[in-house]
């Protein structure tokens, strides 16, 4: 019997564990009850007028997107102000004024923090990982960026890092961003909404006129994909394309991804995961 119960308890921790998904333009790893109903959620928002969008505050997009608690927005509120002290308190009006202006959409759910202003925790980790991404260029000598990111989500980082590049002396030549077609669509309707501009928004399967020796990000998204996606995106964007790049690794466990570069690791911080890291790659 205790053989038997052991049994039932393994084939249901298996069933538990996550899935990988395949869509129309990509796979996932997550429920696939869940990023069903993330797609559905923002199919839902694509034709609304964007000051009728509710995607951030549906909980079944928030299960992918917009989902940080209040501590944890504190968290990453902590290490901006530790690790880019200056930066951050000589342009929080400019800070609070872009956090304001993100969260004017979708119905956002937001918090106070003291000494800043109320708003979406999710800020936080935009403005985080604007800095570090920015940071890395400046280092490395780089001034007119070409940027690819592979899941964009709504757009977010994208509009961090198109409204910060001025404080660290950077041109943004141009912006692609790699997503599932549906998802795409809101990415393009978001940041027209927020006036952003030279950006483009493809698939794996539909993309033209990217630049050599352009600079990748993906936050929590390359390493979600399926190990067959992953080697399509390395072969189809990031070896042909990109010289540089940081990434946020989630989930799966870091590999050798691009051929012909020298990978950085570094344990995320605020870390939100035990598996998670920053990865960074350079010549």
């Amino acid at each position: 019997m205790r053989r038997l119960k052991n049994i039932i308890s393994k084939l249901w921790k298996e069933s538990r564990k996550p899935k990988i998904v395949n869509e129309p333009s990509g796979l996932y790893t997550g429920n696939e009850i869940i990023y069903d109903k993330y797609i559905e959620s923002v199919k839902s928002n694509i034709n609304l007028n964007p000051k009728e969008w509710n995607f951030k505050s549906s909980k079944d997009y928030r299960f992918v997107l917009e989902h940080l608690d209040q501590k944890m927005g504190q968290d990453y509120l902590d290490v901006i102000n530790a690790e880019f002290h200056d930066i951050y308190t000589s342009n929080k009006e400019l800070l609070i004024k872009l956090s304001n202006k993100n969260d004017f959409y979708g119905k956002t759910i937001k918090f106070h923090y003291p000494n800043f202003s109320e708003c979406s925790p999710t800020n936080f980790r935009y403005i985080l990982h604007s800095f570090m991404i920015l940071k890395f260029i400046k280092e490395n000598n780089l001034i007119n960026v070409n940027f690819i990111e592979i899941g964009g989500g709504y757009g977010g980082l994208a509009f961090y890092i198109n409204n910060l590049v001025n404080l660290f002396g950077i041109n943004i030549d141009s912006y692609s961003i790699f997503d599932l077609s549906e998802v795409s669509m809101l990415q393009d309707r978001y940041l027209k909404a927020l006036k952003i501009k030279n950006y483009h928004c493809f698939q794996l399967d539909n993309f033209n006129n990217l630049k050599a020796n352009s600079f990748l990000i993906s936050n929590y998204a390359y390493s979600e994909i399926s190990t067959d996606l992953q080697k399509e995106y390395t072969d189809k964007v990031i070896n042909p394309f990109t010289s540089h790049g940081f990434l946020t690794w989630n989930f799966s466990k870091v590999h050798k991804f691009i051929d012909n570069k020298v990978i950085s690791i570094k344990r995320e911080t605020p870390l939100t995961h035990k598996t998670n890291f920053y990865v960074t790659f350079k010549p």
